[in-house]
């Protein structure tokens, strides 16, 4: 009797979520508690009513605390992952939680997901693990490991063929690796699947965009936009003039020792990157770059000390951005990183000097 009316509160609670009555899933999760404050499924209603009272720091606390409490539940686990990511972008900190949730499906343990009868346990374990996997593909994406991102939406793949994310992913990691051909395959798999798709439409308006067709690319941002505009935005288009005055300003703003290093640097501007020269690292650079370093010296024969090039992409900065300010805070951010590298600076460096 106790289990099925924590089971009905809980119930309650996340319709109360959904309809956006804060108050009543408060109340219920107040009595939830009562019953058993430490299941798992009441410590993340716990978590999801924080972030409707938009209590960010505290949900995150609270979800620490759950995964602290119960290290071996797998819903908790991936529950932390996703709001460090949603919250935080923590990229570094998702990542090892969902590896660890990999690991464990692959070895065949069982998620300890919640439903009424067998056949709904595992049509739920099957949502869980697709969850995992669409999530890590992302996460190995975001932290510049396209490849372990492809091996992630294949397993996706395989739990549900039906699901266009999986797709996405796909076709995500191949852009990512200047596969852009089987890239633009896959995106087409994902709209017959679902035509609403608003991440195939978005990502097939990058892959418009690198291949130079950018009316196909606006009417694919567009189309994207129309089906979830919460997500997606309008790339902020600019002409080459006002481009250079954005540029003026993003290096007004350098700090002094960036700003310093600036001296040696040859900045150049071009529409976008040459696919072959992003061939060239291990793995490829993405598409999407916003800009890139070269290390090698304008005049190489005259010796040292001679300036070294980065390279500003306008069209991925339009997509990236979608105000001036925007634009003028992301071109900010890439030269103090690619400045870094021509300092010297790895990752941890920006960081500890203020300068990521």
């Amino acid at each position: 009797m106790g289990m099925s009316r924590l089971t009905d509160l809980i119930d309650e609670a996340h319709e109360a979520l959904y309809d956006n009555r804060a108050k009543d899933a408060r109340r219920l999760l107040d009595e939830a508690r009562r019953l058993d404050g430490r299941h798992p499924e009441v410590r993340l209603l716990e978590v999801d009513v924080l972030i409707t009272e938009d209590l960010v720091d505290e949900a995150i606390a609270a979800a620490e605390e759950a995964r602290d409490d119960h290290p071996k539940s797998m819903i908790v686990g991936l529950r932390l992952a996703t709001l460090l990511l949603d919250a935080l972008d923590d990229v570094a900190e998702a990542r090892p939680l969902l590896e660890d949730l990999a690991r464990r499906l692959k070895k065949g343990e069982a998620p300890d997901v919640a439903a009424d009868d067998e056949e709904s346990k595992k049509d739920a374990a099957i949502d869980f693990a697709l969850e995992v996997w669409l999530t890590l593909a992302d996460v190995r994406g975001a932290d510049h490991d396209p490849q372990g991102a492809l091996v992630a939406a294949d397993v996706a793949i395989t739990l549900d063929k039906d699901d266009p994310m999986g797709r996405v992913a796909r076709a995500a990691a191949l852009f990512d690796l200047c596969r852009l051909e089987e890239a633009t395959a896959e995106v087409a798999k994902a709209i017959d699947k679902d035509s609403r798709c608003a991440d195939a439409w978005w990502l097939r308006g990058r892959l418009a965009t690198i291949k130079g067709d950018h009316e196909a690319a606006d009417k694919a941002f567009t189309r994207a936009i129309s089906y979830d505009g919460e997500r997606f935005q309008e790339p902020f288009r600019i002409s080459e003039d006002e481009f250079a005055k954005v540029l003026e300003a993003a290096i007004a703003e350098l700090p002094e020792v960036v700003a310093g290093a600036m001296k040696n640097v040859s900045v150049i501007v071009e529409d976008l990157p040459d696919v072959e020269m992003l061939k060239k690292s291990d793995p490829p650079l993405s598409p999407s770059a916003v800009g890139l370093f070269d290390p090698e010296p304008l005049a190489p024969a005259a010796g040292p000390g001679q300036p070294v090039r980065i390279f500003l992409y306008r069209k991925n900065l339009e997509i990236s951005c979608a105000t001036r300010e925007e634009m003028v805070d992301e071109i900010s951010v890439t030269l103090l990183h690619e400045v870094g590298h021509h300092l010297g600076l790895d990752e941890e460096d920006l960081d500890s000097r203020g300068l990521s």
